[in-house]
């Protein structure tokens, strides 16, 4: 019997059909999508907790500053005594007042704090501005400093209040300065992409007491007539 000689037959290979191959490519389609979809929806939400987290260490930075200048407000009776008031300033939109700072990180005394909120492309700002004080210049309409910082800027609405021992009882947007400082300055956020709560400072200094610094613009009274 003769052997048989030669490679033997390979069994047949069966290759993919055309259903097949689109089955595997609209599934991959969809798989590529939904992982697009997370990978977008991750990049969102990380851009938004960025942003949550840049404003909330903005208004803590806000409070502190806020707080920390009132906390340090100083009585100053301003001159001349037939239309005598106070160093203390308020309207919707500034705040100015006397407080005595510490030495550090500058030389210590007495200084004419600002707070003041201003408008630039579509963005309300908050800056301070911090000079030695002057009581002669203390009213003028522009605080001139070179020391001057931005706090906070925002899409939203800023706005001061003042509340104090009134008939009305109820929170002013304005405080002239020959009325006694406020109990209470409050900076609202009413508006604006993000809700934020009001922060509110006490001024608890009984201003009736008040004699402070004579040679620099002050005098000394018993009781606010």
């Amino acid at each position: 019997m003769a052997l048989e000689t030669g490679n033997p037959t390979p069994p047949c290979s069966r290759g993919f059909t055309l259903v097949e191959v689109l089955i595997s490519i609209t599934l991959f389609a969809v798989a590529l999508t939904l992982l697009l979809g997370g990978l977008r929806f991750t990049s969102r939400a990380w851009d938004a907790g960025e942003r949550v987290t840049r404003q909330t260490a903005d208004l803590e930075t806000v409070h502190r500053v806020f707080s920390s200048m009132l906390d340090r407000f100083f009585p100053v009776s301003m001159q001349p005594a037939e239309s005598e008031g106070y160093a203390f300033q308020g309207s919707s939109s500034r705040l100015r007042f006397a407080a005595q700072l510490p030495p550090y990180p500058g030389p210590g005394g007495l200084y004419t704090v600002e707070f003041k909120i201003t408008s630039e492309r579509n963005l309300n700002r908050l800056e301070l501005g911090i000079t030695p004080f002057n009581a002669q210049t203390f009213s003028d309409n522009e605080l001139k400093t070179d020391e001057k910082s931005l706090l906070i800027e925002s899409t939203g609405t800023l706005i001061f209040s003042y509340y104090g021992n009134t008939v009305a009882e109820q929170w002013q947007s304005d405080w002239p300065q020959l009325k006694p400082p406020p109990q209470a300055v409050k900076l609202q956020f009413p508006e604006g992409e993000t809700r934020w709560p009001d922060i509110v400072v006490p001024i608890s200094i009984d201003m009736d007491l008040a004699c402070a610094f004579p040679l620099m613009g002050g005098q000394c009274r018993l009781a606010y007539q």
